[in-house]
């Protein structure tokens, strides 16, 4: 593979100005292109194991066989050598914008949440949400979602995520009543969203951002509110349930307060402080990624403890190589199947092919889009599955009306939910090994955890004021009508509400949550107005909890002081 990589450098000037197909391979070119793609074949089957093999190889003998296929779906036959030179040696496969994008922005992204990590950050994410939702009801619940969600934010990678801050959450949850699978499902749902969450959200963004030529920070501005309204509908619903099974917050052990931690770990903002402000005034993601870096390294030297040694950060450099090795794979493949998909034309054909299953119906298009980026979300990670999504699908939707930036974060949503979505839940496993429990229950309850994630997506389509993309007014509206249905719907999912709430009182929120998410109307406006007759009616008891749990909290910590004192 080395020996490859030289070559292809040492003759990079010839690549650059030849004339792909007119000019032909010379043999060693022939030879070392077909030994490359057998190197992406097993490295694909070695990182990303049957799924994404079995689409390879379809579409490589789809490739070279499809001339055959009578119809539409034929075209014209390919050689050996017309392949290889269309994979290897032009941007159209291997090296395309995919591999492109994973050696500059993931790189130095992955190198920033890993300086990031190594240093203590996580742990500054821990103590900040322990400190504010620790005592509470399902305190350590709340700690995972948030916890999670600010981890994730910046390694926008779950499964990290989950081995990193679950870790520590999963047993917390445990401890305190939690069921194993809740446990779990909390924890893989809250370090999903973090790939939907500014401002790193993941790799698939960045994708995104070469693929379509929207600026990144704009990519990252729209997607805020959707990111934000995930995590709040997964703390209603941790809340609700944590008040119906009566599940405290952490009990009898002191707890870090929010003034103690910002005061003895808050230089870590300031690396994300840096990322953020490079990205406000316009400066590209990399060179971002790289100042929020060397922030990141400065900061560590403020305490002795943090401080990045030689040594260690000799092993996060290796970490990061390590951890960005599959991901290359993942792009390699990729890369191969969009080239694939363009140089047959199958992507216009697939359009097609929904366009005629929708028959023109944009709601139609979406639901198959859906599902399409769930089936190839199945074991491989968000990019995989986001590009794959994206170059058959996107054109259909743009082609339907649907601006670039929202055709494309539908798809990186429903890219990003597949890592707990069953029956391969990439994140659901990870968290499976630590809560040992059924890692298909934590899929499906993880799945219900995340269920706004799963209509949010059809909601920005129709309300582009959920991605700041109407005026003022109609961003207002967009938001406030969106929360209102995600307390309806939180409290029909958890059956409770100041108290436990009937079925039928349950079903008749779940279906006003779902009328009030559509776009704005007559059935709109009735649907709010029941919802805030339902909660109206229950606020007494709402009241009356929230009183007795604030003398129990009262009880707790003069408890713990006692426990302190002696």
């Amino acid at each position: 593979m080395v020996g490859i990589g030289v070559f292809m450098i040492v003759n990079s000037q010839r690549y650059l100005t030849r004339w792909p197909l007119a000019d032909p391979l010379t043999p060693t070119e022939m030879i070392l292109g077909v030994a490359l793609l057998f190197v992406v074949y097993e490295a694909t089957r070695r990182t990303l194991g049957f799924g994404m093999m079995v689409i390879v190889t379809i579409l490589v003998l789809y490739a070279f066989f499809g001339h055959l296929i009578p119809g539409g779906f034929g075209h014209q036959p390919f050689s050996v050598m017309q392949f290889v030179d269309q994979m290897v040696y032009t941007g159209n496969g291997v090296f395309g914008t995919i591999a492109s994008v994973a050696a500059t922005y993931v790189f130095f992204f992955v190198l920033f949440g890993n300086l990031f990590s190594a240093t203590g950050g996580g742990d500054f994410f821990y103590a900040l949400s322990k400190a504010i939702t620790g005592r509470v009801a399902g305190g350590p619940a709340k700690v995972a979602v948030i916890s999670s969600g600010l981890y994730g934010s910046i390694s926008g990678s779950p499964v990290a995520d989950v081995a990193t801050t679950g870790s520590f959450t999963i047993p917390a949850m445990k401890k305190v009543g939690y069921s194993a699978t809740y446990a779990g499902a909390i924890e893989a749902a809250a370090a999903t969203g973090g790939s939907m969450l500014p401002p790193v959200m993941g790799s698939a963004a960045f994708l995104m951002a070469e693929m379509t030529g929207i600026p990144y920070a704009t990519i990252a501005m729209a997607a805020l509110i959707p990111g934000l309204l995930y995590y709040f509908a997964m703390f209603l619903q941790i809340h609700f349930q944590a008040k119906k099974m009566k599940i405290q917050g952490y009990q009898g052990e002191e707890l870090p307060t929010l003034w103690g931690v910002m005061k003895n770990m808050g230089q870590f903002t300031i690396p994300i402080l840096v990322l953020i402000w490079f990205l406000k005034e316009g400066f590209t993601p990399v060179t971002g990624a790289i100042a929020a870096s060397i922030a990141t390294i400065l900061v560590s030297y403020f305490k002795k403890e943090t401080r990045l040694t030689p040594n260690k950060l000799f092993k996060t450099l290796n970490d990061t190589v390590t951890r960005i090795s599959p991901l290359i794979s993942v792009c390699a493949a990729a890369g191969l199947v969009a080239g694939v998909i363009q140089v047959t034309g199958l992507g216009g054909k697939f359009s097609i092919l929904i366009h005629a299953l929708s028959n023109g119906n944009l709601f139609i298009s979406l639901l198959v889009t859906m599902v399409i980026c769930g089936i190839f979300g199945m074991g491989m990670p968000t990019p995989a599955a986001y590009v794959l999504t994206a170059v058959l699908a996107a054109p259909i939707l743009i082609e339907q009306g649907v601006p670039v930036l929202q055709a494309h974060l539908f798809i990186e949503y429903y890219a990003c939910l597949s890592a707990i979505t069953p029956p391969v839940a990439v994140a659901a496993f990870a968290a499976a090994a630590i809560s040992q429990s059924n890692p298909m229950r934590i899929g499906l309850l993880g799945s219900r955890l995340a269920i706004v994630g799963f209509v949010i997506p059809f909601m920005f389509i129709y309300q582009p004021g959920l991605l700041l993309m109407d005026s003022v007014a109609g961003i207002v509206t967009s938001v406030i009508t969106t929360l209102i249905g995600i307390v309806a719907l939180s409290i029909s999912m958890e059956g409770w509400f100041g108290k436990t709430i009937s079925k039928g009182e349950r079903i008749l929120f779940g279906v006003m949550s779902l009328l009030a998410f559509l776009p704005f109307s007559i059935v709109k406006i009735i649907a709010i107005l029941v919802i805030a007759i339902m909660i109206a009616r229950k606020i007494p008891s709402f009241i009356a909890d929230f009183k007795s749990n604030k003398k129990s909290n009262q009880t707790v910590l003069k408890e713990a002081k006692n426990v302190n004192v002696m």
